[in-house]
Order: structure tokens, then C-alpha cells, then sequence
């Protein structure tokens, strides 16, 4: 029974989901809540689980040496496209938010996506949206061996979503909470993978 709860993707669905009401409410109500609110709750929630998703790799890495880390490591990722997904609907949320707030008028959407701060939230989000397209079976087998190229667009997503939220200058230092936690991922992605090629030699 705990195994299949632990394994479960519907629960781990509805874990994701959580959050998700207030935004769903005030989609549903507008007025509701304070729009810069949910502007910002979104943004940051979408940033945390896209950061999340991508912390897991390093992850599994350290933990490969230990025993107990192999189970963990095969549980995130097999769930890792579950974290970015959702990761994807909350910055989807963050944009309809957005598309409602300027009262769906394209055109002031257009010139105001020539401005650098958000320009980087579209470019963001266009690949957020192609990466969750193909991020399935069908989706292996048509891209084949360039899948894996697809997928690691997210780390420029995650650029420009940070680069986004620096630009609009608000709550910066939350914003570095992020930047920092991504790039110590990063490195110890890398330093991970290039220590074997010296250890060999």
C-alpha cells in the first residue's frame, strides 16, 4: 500500500496541484485577489519547481554511490517530467494572468514584448510550452535522438524566466534564492560528469 502510494502519480499530481486553487479562483473570479499578487505567487512557483526539476540530475548523481540513494534516484526521475510539467502550468497560469490583466489586447501584448523584461517571460514561456509538447512518448519517437536536445532548452528557460524577474526588478533578492541554488546545481552536474574523464586518465 506505501509502495503504491510513494510510486503513485496521481498523488504526486494532486501534490503539485495544492497550490493551485487560489490561481484557479481568481482565473474563474477576477478581482478576486490582488493581481501582483498572483503575478508574483505564480512566477515564483513556476521558477521553483522549473529549478527543482532541473536539480534533479546532480541529484541522482551524488546520490548513485549509496544504496538507498539508487531507489531515490530512480523515484525522481522517473517523477522529474511530472516536476516540469507542472512547472509549465504554473507559468502558463502566470501569462493568462497576465493576458487578462491587459484585457487580451494583442497589440499592447506585441509592443510590450519588444521590451527586454518581457520579451525574456515569452521566450520563457514558448519553450516552456515546446518542451511540454514533446515531453512524452510520442514525442521520443518523433524527435529520436534530438529529444534530448529539446529537453535541455530548460535550462534557457530558466535564464530567461530569471532574467525576466531581474529585469522587472521585483523582489530581487528572492530571485537570487534561485539563481544561486541553479548554478551550484549546475556545477555540480558538471563536476560530476567531468570528474570519471580524469579519474580515467
Amino acid at each position: 500500500m506505501i509502495h503504491n502510494l510513494i510510486h503513485s502519480r496521481y498523488l504526486l499530481w494532486f501534490l503539485l496541484a495544492i497550490p493551485s486553487p487560489p490561481f484557479i479562483y481568481d482565473l474563474l473570479f477576477p478581482g478576486y485577489y490582488y493581481y501582483p499578487e498572483m503575478m508574483q505567487a505564480s512566477g515564483v512557483l513556476s521558477i521553483q519547481l522549473l529549478v527543482a526539476t532541473l536539480a534533479i540530475t546532480p541529484v541522482t548523481l551524488l546520490l548513485k554511490p549509496f544504496d538507498t540513494g539508487k531507489a531515490i534516484s530512480r523515484w525522481l526521475l522517473a517523477k522529474r517530467k511530472y516536476f516540469g510539467l507542472a512547472a509549465a502550468l504554473y507559468a502558463l497560469i502566470h501569462t493568462v494572468l497576465y493576458l487578462r490583466y491587459v484585457a487580451w489586447d494583442w497589440e499592447l501584448v506585441w509592443l510590450e514584448s519588444l521590451d527586454l523584461q518581457f520579451a525574456t517571460g515569452w521566450i520563457a514561456m514558448i519553450l516552456f510550452v515546446l518542451i511540454s509538447v514533446f515531453s512524452n512518448q510520442w514525442g521520443i519517437r518523433t524527435l529520436g535522438k534530438h529529444w534530448k536536445n529539446l529537453q535541455r532548452l530548460s535550462y534557457i528557460v530558466a535564464i530567461a524566466a530569471l532574467w525576466h524577474w531581474l529585469l522587472l526588478d521585483f523582489f530581487v533578492h528572492d530571485a537570487m534564492m534561485w539563481i544561486i541554488p541553479l548554478a551550484i546545481a549546475k556545477a555540480v552536474h558538471i563536476a560530476l560528469r567531468v570528474y570519471p574523464l580524469f579519474a580515467k586518465g
